[in-house]
């Protein structure tokens, strides 16, 4: 159904307040999409469940660094600080190999695949990234970065160049489910308590001071030491005070003779000093019944300022040894000396070995080398993982995009081999993640996981459609016996295929002929049918591409095959059968810009990540005028007397025909739903019950030609034109669907938005859709977006816990099978990529401020013109097929362009007028009228 709004006021309701919360649920709160009473699942009985766990564990990232607020990527690079440092340790002139790396080509992949639906040109190389994030929304691009983690503990002791600023701690806890605390670097502690001339028994008893503080500080959860970089890890457990003043005194003078002050420590002894000094306060805490926080030590991978045999964790050995209660982490997994690190986890109690940072600097091979290497020795409830975000969100989102996707290989292979039970690693999952930090650093929070919408023992193939393949002669004939022993008296066989203007097309074949073709093709084909065929528009104007040599085969499927509404008067049986068919070549398999084709393709697709149980069930919405006053260019109504849902308006010969029309879609196992008036003048409404997608669409089909066929009858013609008069709500063909497993419907229809543009050019049929689609008259809206019960949206949430959408940027001028195909194959990518959604609209987007659109993610504006729909098929280039174009046939872009410019160029064009071009709007709507 479609509305007009009134401009006489409008309600708003909340909007989503940005600028310093985005509304998230805190530690209190379920994580998931489900309330506070669901089910935690925190163990797994198969591999599709441990990978359910993997995928939603929220994540206690505890060692990462602030974001840095933003500023263009100029004013960054001006001080050193390049992007690329997101991807490697490489400094100044190291960085320009970084490009030439797989950890790079691997992370602008996943980056493109994540984000490129932000920016209408899309994000091709680096360059276009930088540019991308030059523009992008910080709050929304942060959030979205964030998505997944429980809360940061955040170290916040890196030192910046005085025009570049962090966002502080609390900054942070906008974005994440708990607050995040922080973690206090010691090195950074001593060296701003280090003032000009202070004396060392006064800078040493501020320090012990601060220690001592911290120790019982509640925001700060722990403590961490960068003295691998300074002096090594092979640190003495005690220090001599004449040797650690002797340090502090050289580092006064280093920082008296350095222009601007500026120092940091780097005398061992001085290092060592400090270290031991704040273990040893830390051993007194314990004993004296104090939680030991722990004290965190970069080891392993660093840029060139560190010595890489220094920073092997076995150096650590004597320290460990000499402060046996301290609980001690081992950052970064020590790379590359991760079974040394996994070493000492292993054999002593208070050792703690963290694998984060190699994700995303390492390769996706080795990425998985560290992992398994951890999992040799370590137990789980002593391995943790963390981002090591720093300066860009991105690097929180690749490292945690990285990390499930490695977590699931390395845990799929050690489920295949069937040593482990799946329980157990899904335990081992959940203590790496969550656990084992949440106990370590004292957090006190509560693990959530949703639990799976379907909980199965054993992986069950999903029932996505009765048959996804193309039948066989043998199949079809068995098909067509059963029907024929339930229907006598068929003569004549008709077989359809709806084509790209979204006709229908028809041979009407006698069925002893089609019965013998049957029995001699192996293929399941009946007849040939010229090349052109899908090339050819209603006035038999053949679009480029198009050729008058070599035929393409019908091959029908039986599975849709119903009784078709010709009957002769006074005949009490029809002698009509209609079935829908694909279109194939020698190959036996439908060609690739075959419609039909096309979506039992997207099933198939949509089957193998795991999404079934689709149902599709469609709005008809049609006028119905007189044939006679149609034939002479008039467009005259059934009834004038007419709004939405009125009694008034079935008071006339309408009630009797859709009552008609009711009876003749049961004789053929077509169920409606209702049936009401519309808005516009003779306009009214069919809604069919939902089937599963290839049975709906040829429901629908077969649906809209018993409409016809009545209204003939009765001397109307019904037509699902999509603006039949001006000033009027147009007709739509509105498509509700829902899905399983429920909780992917948020990533399907990210997806969905993701390609809102290449989807609305296959929902719409052509020129013509765009008179309806316009701001106001609840038909789709101008923005993409989404929205719970909002009818300005093009993506509606009808009943989130059945999944159940309804599409509304669609009409009946569209070719149904490549449709459903365009929002399937989207959606399909959307949960592929585990995408997020985004872009909720709580008011008509269009009465929005462009700020405000943006702050929900609300940045794409639908198509405006036929001729853009053909554009968001393509690249930049205008001639490379995107993805999605690519994913939904081969050829398919290039046949759509070829025939929606031709329906420009040679069909509509003649309702234009030679001499001044001004359109004759009525004529092309009497016209359109007459096929649609």
């Amino acid at each position: 159904m479609e509305y007009r709004r009134s401009t006489a006021g409008s309600s708003h309701h909340r909007s989503l307040s940005l600028p310093r919360s985005l509304n998230l649920p805190k530690s209190s709160e379920t994580t998931g999409y489900g309330s506070n009473t669901k089910p935690l699942f925190t163990v797994a009985s198969s591999l599709s469940e441990l990978e359910h766990i993997i995928d939603n564990c929220p994540i206690i990232d505890h060692h990462a660094h602030p974001i840095l607020k933003k500023a263009g990527f100029r004013t960054f690079e001006s001080v050193g600080l390049n992007l690329l440092q997101t991807l490697s340790e490489a400094n100044s002139d190291s960085l320009k190999d970084v490009p030439n790396t797989l950890v790079f080509h691997r992370a602008l992949r996943i980056l493109q695949k994540n984000f490129s639906w932000r920016t209408p040109e899309g994000i091709h190389d680096w360059d276009g990234w930088k540019r991308f994030r030059d523009h992008v929304d910080e709050l929304l691009f942060t959030n979205e970065c964030f998505h997944g983690l429980q809360t940061i503990l955040l170290d916040d002791g890196l030192r910046y160049e005085s025009t570049l600023k962090t966002h502080d701690i609390r900054w942070h806890d906008q974005f994440l489910k708990s607050p995040p605390k922080r973690i206090m670097r010691l090195e950074t502690v001593a060296e701003e308590l280090m003032l000009p001339g202070m004396p060392f028994e006064a800078w040493s008893s501020k320090f012990f001071a601060e220690i001592k503080s911290a120790i019982y500080n509640r925001d700060i959860a722990g403590f961490k030491s960068v003295i691998g970089y300074r002096s090594g890890l092979e640190i003495a457990p005690l220090v001599l005070s004449y040797a650690a003043k002797n340090g502090y005194e050289k580092t006064q003078e280093k920082a008296r003779t350095t222009p601007g002050g500026k120092f940091r420590i780097i005398d061992e002894a001085l290092n060592t000093y400090i270290i031991t000094s704040f273990a040893t306060e830390m051993a007194k805490a314990i004993e004296f019944g104090g939680r030991g926080k722990p004290l965190q030590f970069h080891t392993g991978l660093g840029d060139s300022d560190l010595k890489l045999k220094n920073v092997n964790p076995v150096l650590l050995q004597k320290f460990i040894d000499a402060y046996p209660t301290v609980p001690i982490v081992i950052l970064h997994a020590g790379y590359p000396y991760t079974r040394e690190a996994g070493y000492l986890a292993s054999v002593y109690q208070n050792v703690y070995l963290d694998f984060g940072l190699v994700f995303p600097m390492v390769s996706q091979e080795g990425q998985e080398s560290v992992v398994r290497q951890v999992l040799e020795l370590t137990p789980s409830s002593k391995a943790m993982w963390s981002t090591d975000g720093n300066n860009f969100a991105e690097r929180y989102f690749l490292a945690t995009h990285q990390m499930r996707e490695v977590l699931k290989k390395v845990m799929g292979e050690i489920h295949t081999k069937e040593s482990v039970y799946t329980k157990d690693l899904s335990s081992m999952v959940t203590d790496i993640l969550f656990n084992t930090a949440n106990k370590l650093y004292g957090l006190g929070l509560e693990l959530r996981i949703p639990p799976p919408l379907l909980k199965q023992k054993e992986p069950v193939a999903p029932i996505v459609e009765e048959k996804i393949i193309a039948p066989s002669s043998a199949e079809s004939l068995k098909w067509l016996e059963k029907f024929l022993a339930n229907h006598k008296g068929i003569e004549y066989l008709r077989l359809n295929w709806l084509d790209y203007s979204g006709i229908l097309r028809a041979r009407v074949v006698k069925l002893r002929h089609a019965i013998n073709q049957l029995e001699e093709n192996e293929d399941g084909s009946i007849l040939g049918v010229t090349k052109a065929t899908l090339y050819l528009l209603a006035n038999c104007y053949m679009s480029e591409g198009g050729t008058a040599v070599g035929e393409f085969r019908l091959v029908p499927d039986m599975s849709s095959i119903r009784l078709h509404p010709h009957k002769r008067d006074g005949e009490t049986r029809g002698k009509h059968a209609s079935v829908m068919c694909y279109i194939q070549d020698e190959s036996h398999e439908p060609i690739g810009i075959c419609p039909r084709g096309i979506l039992r393709r997207s099933l198939k697709r949509a089957s193998e990540v795991g999404l079934s149980d689709f149902k599709m069930g469609f709005e008809i919405e049609f006028c119905m005028f007189k044939q006679t006053e149609l034939d002479e260019g008039n467009l005259v109504p059934i009834s004038a007397s007419h709004t939405w849902s009125t009694s008034r308006a079935l008071q006339n010969k309408a009630l009797v025909i859709l009552e008609d029309i009711d009876k003749r879609l049961s004789e053929v196992g077509i169920e409606i739903e209702q049936f009401h008036s519309e808005a516009a003048k003779g306009q009214y409404e069919i809604i069919l019950s939902p089937l599963p997608p290839m049975m709906a669409a040829d429901s629908l089909i077969h649906a809209r030609e018993v409409i016809q066929w009545v209204c003939a009858k009765y001397g109307y013609r019904a037509s699902v034109i999509p603006k039949p008069f001006d000033g009027e709500c147009g007709s739509a063909g509105h498509m509700h669907m829902s899905f399983k497993p429920v909780d992917k419907q948020w990533s399907f229809f990210a997806g969905v938005l993701d390609k809102i543009r290449a989807v609305n050019a296959l929902t719409l049929g052509g020129e013509m859709s765009f008179e309806r689609v316009i701001a106001g008259y609840w038909a789709g809206g101008l923005w993409g977006c989404w929205g719970r019960q909002n009818r300005e949206a093009p993506l509606r949430l009808v009943e989130e816990k059945k999944a159940h959408w309804e599409v509304k940027c669609m009409d009946g001028m569209a070719n149904i099978y490549l449709a459903m195909a365009g929002v399937i194959t989207a959606g399909t990518k959307g949960v592929a990529w585990n995408r997020q959604i985004y872009g909720e609209a709580t008011v008509d987007p269009s009465t929005l401020s462009e700020q405000e659109r943006t702050k929900r993610g609300i940045t794409t504006p639908m198509l405006k013109s036929m001729d853009e729909g053909i554009d968001a098929l393509f690249k930049a280039d205008g001639t490379t097929p995107t993805d999605f174009s690519e994913t939904m046939g081969q050829g398919f872009a290039e046949h759509f362009a070829a025939v929606k410019t031709a329906e420009r160029d040679g069909l509509y064009a003649q309702f234009n007028d030679p001499a001044t071009g001004e359109l004759d709007v009525l004529r092309r709507r009497v016209w359109a009228a007459q096929w649609y």
